[in-house]
């Protein structure tokens, strides 16, 4: 089969977050690699938008995978030595940017990208998704990474980027700015479905008082840290409440390593376990013949309620 570039079929990725259990997408496009297919257009959100940029610079999936391995993670680990106090938050995160652009991007920016690459935000002032496509990496990485109260947003004149999960945990609507034909998304953050922690946020929001809450901290507006602290503590949980949705016609390959967020010492077991959803993906799920164009490819798996393509439910 040949690759996508060779094709022009145009196969659109787009990599949702999760920190150190993203790092799953690694084995997701090690499969893809090895099957033919490729990327013509990448968007990311969070650390979604780190690999994605990487694989937009051209690195190979193998560079990257080699790349990540090789990360000395207690000296990520001192990157956290950045108190944000004063902005609301625990870490700053400037010194991440610069332990990122020295480390992973080398000074890149959008000018040295090699395929169409957009970084997936959530604008802190309106809520609404922003779209990231110049400048130094890096910042545009950490920008969209921005949590409310563990890393401070990222103040761009008059916009506040944060978090781009807020407005999508998977970045779809922004690869739809770069109109491919087909769009894979990558998903390996949190099990919505299954995590009681969600769910009571769910109930407490359907409920009066927490309806109440939520709408409470939303108004009060982005003027000084503690603010924007309260808006993005209230985005957040509002994110919680919508499911994890797949336009009409795309297809997406959900893996959950069983890696908690902060275990990068754990890469490669959360590459092994995007590696094992996709070839489910190929193998049970029809991947490989939606990848081709055939039309009555790529249906959920039967007796999996609600699972996409590639999930592997353990």
């Amino acid at each position: 089969m040949p690759e996508m570039g060779a094709t022009g079929a145009g196969l659109g990725i787009a990599l949702g977050g999760g920190t150190a259990r993203a790092v799953a997408h690694v084995g997701v496009l090690e499969v893809l690699a090895e099957r033919g297919w490729r990327a013509d257009a990448i968007a990311g959100t969070s650390s979604g938008a780190m690999i994605g940029a990487m694989a937009a610079l051209g690195m190979s999936v193998t560079e990257i995978g080699a790349l990540l391995r090789g990360i000395d993670v207690r000296d990520l680990w001192r990157q956290a030595l950045d108190p944000g106090l004063d902005q609301a938050s625990l870490i700053r995160g400037r010194k991440l940017e610069s332990w990122l652009d020295r480390h992973v991007f080398r000074g890149a920016t959008f000018d040295d990208l090699r395929l169409p690459f957009l970084v997936a935000c959530t604008d802190l002032v309106t809520g609404d998704l922003g779209l990231l496509s110049e400048g130094p990496l890096a910042r545009a990485v950490v920008a969209s990474s921005a949590l409310a109260g563990y890393f401070s947003p990222v103040i761009d004149g008059e916009h506040v980027w944060v978090d781009g999960g807020f407005v999508e945990a998977v970045p779809f609507r922004a690869l739809a700015r770069l109109n491919p034909e087909r769009s894979l998304g990558l998903h390996a953050g949190i099990d919505a479905g299954r995590s009681r922690v969600i769910g009571s946020i769910r109930y407490l929001h359907g409920t009066v008082a927490g309806a109440r809450w939520r709408d409470w901290l939303l108004a009060r507006g982005t003027q000084g840290p503690w603010r924007r602290l309260a808006r993005g503590i209230a985005l957040a949980a509002q994110s919680y409440e919508r499911g994890l949705d797949v336009p009409p016609g795309a297809r997406m390959v959900s893996s959950y390593p069983r890696v908690a967020w902060w275990d990068f010492h754990r890469m490669d077991e959360a590459i092994a376990a995007g590696r094992r959803a996709a070839e489910v993906a190929f193998e049970r799920d029809g991947l490989g013949a939606w990848l081709a164009g055939e039309a009555d490819a790529g249906t959920r798996s039967e007796g999996l309620p609600g699972a996409e393509v590639g999930e592997v439910v353990t």
